[in-house]
């Protein structure tokens, strides 16, 4: 019975690794994608905030409802992460499909 806990334990924490503390300013983390493209994001923004930086624009984007993952939205932009995992829509240079911190 302990071991379905304890991977399902070490699953949750997998998959926050790139995800700083609740409430904290994070630094920028950067995204490798699909083409070669990329872009860069910092989590945790005061406000539950994400500040998006790809294609020459940079825009800090609100939390928005997801059923998984972390969404943040305002208009055409939108970041969805989960994990080290992201994908990114509306800004210049896209798409930004499946991306990998790096």
């Amino acid at each position: 019975m302990r071991l379905p806990l304890i991977v399902a334990l070490g699953l949750t924490v997998a998959g926050c690794v790139t995800a700083p503390a609740a409430g904290t300013d994070s630094s920028a983390i950067r995204y490798r994608c699909e083409g070669g493209k990329g872009f860069s994001a910092a989590w945790n923004q005061p406000g539950d905030r994400v500040r998006v930086t790809a294609g020459g624009v940079t825009r800090v984007l609100p939390h928005a409802p997801s059923a998984s993952g972390a969404r943040y939205a305002s208009g055409a932009h939108e970041i969805w992460g989960k994990g080290d995992a992201a994908s990114l829509a509306g800004f210049p240079g896209g798409p930004y499909a499946h991306c990998r911190a790096s």
